[in-house]
């Protein structure tokens, strides 16, 4: 009786819905289920398995076991009665011997299903991006093959076919030497069917349909795992972007905790905004003096005589809430906040921050931070930010908005990439987000005329509504949003108990978001400069057909293959073909990869008939360019001749240099007066033209 007791509660707990539970909701949606039975006695599943014929599958039901076949609860291949009640038997001892507590709700007799591929098809419930789609080849081999796709749900036809043609099994779905394919009909029936499945019930949090298998013209769902959770709706705060104005283009700033000491954050504050000479009016605000460096100090931001547009607050955690009372007396609607010790310290902290969100609501104020660095508007000449970064004598004006969650990685990739020669429309560190998030800033650059490319360096998303409005604006504009995204290899919150689960991690779920939402993802950090740089001054190819131009026969191999391995394409050339043998040496190649060979050295100026040829190719979307050695004078000409045909098509033309700079300094200086980025390896000039076409392809996709 106790033991009884004991297994209703763990009944009770249990959030897996057993197999025919599941199976029936499948059913209700006019699936493919294998037929099957729920059966309390021997002679049911005698009499059930005559009637639809042997072989036939059994499987023991538990709420308390979740795992059947490491329970020894499934028996596969049964042909007769006298197996059928073996089995019975066997199932029962089986699943008692496997947890005593067991409580056995009967037993599942299915049809087995034909021989045929073995595909899963799974969802798993992201807290933040919601229900994810998982194809992939099924079976016992699902998670240490991992081949798989994933997409946000609800999922499309079209997201169904692009799953299937990523996987690296792709072949056999679509038939190979002789053999048929896979019915990619019955594939989209399944994949739609559970789109219907989680808007009825939206509590699923991960579910395993593996194997389904696919025979002929037939399909068939032979195992069904669900786990459920809690339906969450809260309710999301209408925000408003409004006062975001005043923050990046603010026509006055007072900075409490401005300071003439230079060791201390407000000091450089207060020193970056003089010395790159802020054109606005500069209030410091310091009880303890009367003047900083030439401006009258304030004791309190209320005492301040004119109006205030951005309040850069810099003072210890525990004095903020009354500098936002201040601010609230004030009527200031923009503040920074680059004070620590808020929610990254711990719930002490937590508490502070959640004190400084109320009183910002209360006045209606848009707060960045706590925990920022700042912003940076080089154009503009605002630098409302302390980071190291601004120690740097030269900052390149250009078209990148940079958005960081990270103020330390964010103020080095800034020192860095104007160290490159890379440009900066906007900044951004926005520290613990705790008002005003990274896809608030998104979609604030997105309407922002200074800038053409918009980069982040993420951890993560707390608000998927915003960042999905963000991307959508952005896309819109034709601004490509490129993501950075740490935390590759991290583990789950949870233990996953699913096939899908575990193959499925957080990681493969961003980049499954950012697919579906129209951000590309960056996968290396040391391509957010490169990439960012490509998209401020390349056109877009309306392809993914590539030229290459070198001067180097091995050149030619190296970028040929890059090209391949990324999924681009270097076509035969035709008619052109013959008007570049004209052009070059006959010990050269005329044929695409192009080697226009050393005897460039000699003649720079046929470096540009040749590439003007190539570029004008209609069956040529985008070139790449590599130069190996070549050395001033020869190598200014050709960088002239580049940049003048560049201007000329509507196709990207991306650079790389294998050479030293310190041989070329003319063509160089010549580059760096266009802004024009070039690149040291075929890896990185190969790269930042993958991302080109993969983003003219997602432009393509949304028309």
């Amino acid at each position: 009786m106790s033991r009884n007791n004991e297994s209703v509660g763990l009944e009770e707990k249990s959030n897996f819905l057993m197999e025919y539970e599941g199976a029936q909701l499948l059913l209700d949606l006019g699936l493919p289920v294998a037929q099957s039975l729920l059966v309390k006695t021997k002679q049911e599943a005698v009499q059930f398995a005559e009637r639809i014929g042997y072989p036939v599958v059994m499987k023991g039901m538990s709420r308390e076991i979740v795992h059947k076949t490491e329970a020894g609860i499934v028996k596969l291949n049964i042909r007769n009665a006298v197996e059928v009640e073996a089995a019975f038997i066997e199932i029962q001892k089986n699943a008692t011997i496997y947890n005593k507590s067991a409580i056995m709700t009967g037993i599942l007799v299915q049809k087995m299903a034909p021989k045929g591929t073995e595909l899963i098809f799974g969802v798993k419930k992201d807290p933040v991006f919601g229900h994810q789609l998982v194809i992939g080849f099924g079976g016992i081999f699902v998670e240490i093959m991992k081949d798989f796709a994933m997409r946000m749900m609800p999922v499309s036809l079209k997201d169904v076919d692009e799953m299937l043609q990523e996987l690296k099994t792709y072949p056999i779905i679509k038939g190979y030497r002789g053999q048929e394919g896979l019915n990619q009909s019955l594939i989209a029936d399944i994949c739609l069917g559970l789109n219907d499945l989680v808007e009825q019930r939206p509590e699923i949090e991960e579910l395993d349909l593996n194997p389904v298998i696919l025979s002929g013209q037939e399909a068939f769902i032979c195992d069904v795992r669900i786990l459920l959770g809690e339906t969450e709706e809260t309710a999301r705060k209408q925000r408003s972007l409004v006062n975001l104005e005043k923050m990046i283009n603010p026509a006055s700033i007072a900075v409490v905790g401005a300071s003439a000491n230079e060791k201390k954050n407000g000091g450089r504050l207060f020193r970056y905004l003089i010395e790159n000479q802020y054109p606005g009016k500069l209030y410091p605000i310091n009880p303890g003096s009367s003047e900083i460096k030439g401006y009258k100090a304030y004791p309190t931001i209320k005492e301040v005589p004119e109006d205030i547009d951005l309040a850069c607050i810099i003072v210890e955690a525990k004095r903020i809430p009354q500098v936002m009372e201040d601010c609230i007396s004030k009527g200031i609607k923009a503040v920074i906040i680059y004070s620590s010790g808020f929610a990254e310290i711990g719930e002490g902290g937590k508490k502070l921050q959640d004190e400084v969100l109320e009183l910002a609501e209360k006045g209606n104020i848009r707060v960045l931070g706590p925990n920022s660095i700042g912003i940076a508007s080089p154009s503009k000449k605002i630098y409302t930010a302390f980071g190291a970064a601004l120690e740097s004598k030269v900052k390149p004006l250009g078209n990148i908005g940079f958005i960081s969650q990270s103020g330390a990685m964010g103020s080095a990739l800034l020192s860095r990439a104007w160290d490159q020669g890379a440009g900066f429309s906007r900044w951004v560190s926005v520290g613990n987000e705790a008002d005003l998030t990274t896809s608030d800033f998104i979609e604030l650059l997105a309407d922002d005329e200074l800038t053409k490319v918009i980069t982040v360096f993420m951890e993560g998303i707390k608000d998927l509504p915003a960042f999905e409005k963000a991307t959508a604006k952005a896309l819109s504009a034709r601004k490509p949003v490129l993501v950075f995204k740490t935390g590759r290899s991290a583990v789950g919150k949870r233990a996953v108990q699913s096939h899908t689960g575990s193959i499925a991690g957080d990681d493969a779920v961003y980049s499954a978001a950012f697919q579906k939402l129209g951000a590309l993802r960056v996968s290396r950090l040391e391509e957010i400069i490169d990439v960012s740089r490509a998209f401020t001054v390349q056109k877009l190819p309306k392809g993914n057909r590539i030229g290459v131009l070198t001067a180097s026969g091995g050149a030619c191999s190296v970028i040929a293959d890059l090209c391949s391995e990324r999924g681009m394409v270097v076509p035969e050339l035709t008619e052109s073909s013959e008007k570049i043998k004209e052009l070059i040496p006959p010990f050269g190649s005329a044929q695409n990869p192009v080697d226009v060979t050393a005897e460039v050295i000699a003649k720079p100026e046929m470096f540009k008939k040749v590439l003007q040829t190539l570029a004008e190719d209609q069956e040529i979307d985008g070139v790449i360019v590599m130069l190996t050695t070549n050395a001033d004078p020869g190598a200014a000409v050709i960088a002239e001749a580049i940049l003048e045909v560049q201007r000329e098509q509507d196709k990207p033309i991306v650079v790389g240099r294998l050479g030293a700079d310190g041989i070329a300094p003319k063509a160089m200086a010549i580059y760096e007066k266009e802004n024009f980025p070039v690149y040291a390896s075929p890896e990185r000039v190969v790269s930042v033209m993958n991302y080109l076409v993969k983003y003219s392809q997602l432009l393509q996709s949304r028309i």
